[in-house]
């Protein structure tokens, strides 16, 4: 008989979590080590990239390597490369930037790097005579001033980035006033740092195990880390990538995350991208390896400085430089303390709900696509949301490094414990659901912002840095604590939330009625072969047939993580699959997307999926289960500073 996913209940049996009357007074919740809980690992488990790559180095006849110096050993979206590659087999890639992939060969943009590469060759520190100037305050000046210099099409989406820029400095100024005490209230009392509160219940647990030293405290999130399977490497090939392609990091996020939105036809899309890992590299510029900051940082630059830029790209452009006004303001505020250490208990809360969502939307750092979402509260809740999609995975080293974006901690205002995780788990997806519509299928003016939403998944899924499935396996069984709850209802973060980020429920709520049919599967874990169905999207099961999406991804995304959470693997055989499999997974996803040049097609199914994901409660076993991360260590630990 087929085995399908149990079917999710469509009311709210639990009902938001209780909050102390005053959340900002001292004094914690207690945990228990006394629940049952998984059973530990019998030995301490190395991070997740020397994991992934165990068999590939072994087949080479290399030895794993640890990913680099750094404070921790650990990353995060700030996460730097140990060293360039001079020699070696699986030393790290170069972080070049002066290429195009095949798809934009012979284009104006691929004109342009060339030019880029000639002219940095013969002065490294050139720039283009008359050309644009970075300039982030004077860029977010001009937004606050004059928000139609762009073009007046374009002039509600510059005075909202000022505006979200502006509220996120606003708030940044109150963390730093109260950065560097064990607890604290902002003057204003909009911001506060408290203890979390801790349960007696399976996230209790967890924490407790923390506390304890799991891991003999080391984290298992890794730095970043470039694959050298072959696999990964034919793939590259096939498609002209190099450079900073080669870690999975930015071939998922800025390739994979940067393409699906999918805006443009031609080199613009390129162009893109570029926006995006050139972001990244430059919010990190002071932790690149060593020596060739000033290089790389006049790289990026030159490649943003294209002539002859089309009116929309220079939008677009314009809401990133002024992103990094926010972002240079967080970076030296964090080397400031970031010797402080913390205590894993701690989380920073806040009592302005949209005050609080534009901070997220500056922390979150996709404006590059923010002028594809719908301007006004959709877009900056969108905005917002592409940072929680991640937070969920991050809760616990979040905890560890007391990271003052972490929305989960926000939302729950500093609890951990499982009524109120699940109460934002639950809103969280209804946030999410506002993108589909009532039959299941994507709105089309919220495309952009859910295929940019969305994609965080398949680059937490393949990024070799996030130990996701590490944390699914400590707590996979809690998938049915979160099915049990209403997770088809939708609405915007107002409708989630009071204004002092109370859990509220939208009145008249709208539903997403998720059209459903049975798929097959046949996997080996373990040496053992299971067989039976899974009841997904009718998108996802139609890409399958169609040849769009291999089985594969689905299996590896979905059906095994769902046959843990029935108890029909172990967990240990379930992490030894996951890390055997892990890198031809992501090697297959990245071929597939860069085949349809992640066009709707492919897009739109692997959206799906990861939706199912959410809908069945794998995110919330993730969160819970990275609690075992939330351990003590320092302030902003997870970045190395200048």
């Amino acid at each position: 008989m087929p085995t399908r996913p149990t079917r999710m209940p469509g009311t709210d049996r639990g009902g938001p979590g209780s909050w102390p009357t005053d959340r900002f007074q001292r004094g914690s919740g207690s945990w228990s080590t006394a629940v049952a809980e998984p059973e530990h690992e019998p030995d301490a488990l190395d991070p997740l990239a020397q994991r992934v790559h165990a068999s590939e180095n072994q087949r080479a006849g290399r030895t794993a390597a640890h990913c680099g110096p750094g404070p921790t050993g650990l990353g995060t979206s700030a996460a730097r490369p140990a060293a360039p590659s001079h020699s070696g087999p699986g030393a790290p890639a170069r972080l070049d930037v002066l290429w195009t992939r095949k798809r934009a060969a012979g284009s104006a943009l691929a004109a342009h790097v060339a030019q880029v590469r000639r002219r940095l060759a013969h002065s490294p520190t050139s720039r283009r005579p008359g050309g644009w100037v970075y300039d982030p305050e004077g860029t977010l000046a001009t937004m606050r001033r004059d928000p139609a210099a762009w073009g007046e099409r374009y002039a509600p989406w510059m005075m909202e980035c000022g505006e979200v820029v502006e509220h996120g400095r606003a708030l940044l100024s109150e963390i730093r006033s109260v950065r560097g005490a064990d607890a604290g209230v902002s003057a204003s009392g909009r911001v506060g740092l408290v203890p979390v509160k801790v349960g007696a219940d399976r996230a209790g647990a967890l924490i407790g195990r923390a506390r304890l030293g799991e891991n003999a405290g080391r984290s298992t999130k890794s730095n970043l880390s470039p694959c050298g399977t072959t696999e990964w490497a034919a793939v590259m090939q096939e498609f002209g990538l190099q450079g900073v392609a080669a870690y999975p990091n930015f071939a998922a996020g800025c390739w994979g995350g940067g393409l699906m939105p999918d805006i443009y036809d031609d080199w613009r899309q390129d162009y893109v991208v570029m926006l995006i890992y050139g972001f990244y590299l430059e919010y990190n510029i002071d932790t690149a390896y060593g020596g060739v900051e000033n290089r790389l940082r006049h790289e990026i630059l030159a490649l943003w400085d294209m002539p002859g830029l089309p009116p929309d790209l220079r939008a677009r452009r314009a809401h990133v430089a002024a992103d990094l006004a926010f972002f240079d303001s967080k970076r030296r505020d964090e080397a400031d303390v970031h010797g402080l250490p913390t205590s894993g208990l701690n989380a920073w809360v806040y009592r302005d709900r949209d005050l609080w969502r534009d901070f997220k939307a500056a922390d979150s750092g996709y404006f590059t696509y923010y002028l594809s979402f719908m301007p006004g509260s959709c877009g900056r809740d969108d905005m917002m949301l592409t940072g929680l999609v991640a937070d969920w995975a991050d809760l616990g080293p979040d905890l560890r490094f007391q990271e003052c974006g972490q929305s989960v901690l926000a939302l729950t205002r500093g609890s951990v414990t499982m009524p109120d995780l699940l109460a934002c788990y639950e809103r969280t997806v209804w946030m999410f659901n506002a993108h589909w519509t009532e039959e299941g299928g994507v709105r089309a003016e919220r495309y952009a912002a859910c295929m940019a939403v969305l994609a965080v998944g398949p680059w937490l899924l393949g990024n070799h840095r996030h130990d996701v499935w590490r944390y699914y396996s400590l707590a996979a069984d809690l998938c049915a604590a979160a099915q049990e709850r209403d997770l088809y209802a939708s609405g915007q973060l107002a409708d989630c939330y009071a204004e002092d980020l109370t859990p509220t429920a939208p009145a008249g709520r709208s539903r997403v009625h998720v059209p459903r049919r049975d798929l097959p599967f046949s996997v080996d874990v373990d040496g053992i072969r299971h067989t039976g169905s899974v009841s997904l999207h009718t998108v996802v099961c139609d890409a399958v047939a169609d040849g769009v999406l291999p089985m594969g991804i689905v299996d590896h995304e979905f059906v095994v993580p769902w046959l843990l959470s029935e108890g029909r693997i172990s967990p240990a055989s379930f992490l030894r699959h996951m890390d055997r499999t892990y890198c031809r997974h992501f090697a297959q996803l990245m071929r597939c997307g860069h085949g349809s040049d992640f066009k709707r097609p492919f897009s739109e199914p692997v959206a799906a999926l990861i939706m199912e994901q959410w809908w069945h409660g794998m995110y919330f076993a993730i969160g819970v289960g990275s609690l075992i991360e939330a351990q003590t260590d320092r302030v902003a630990g997870d970045r190395a500073h200048a």
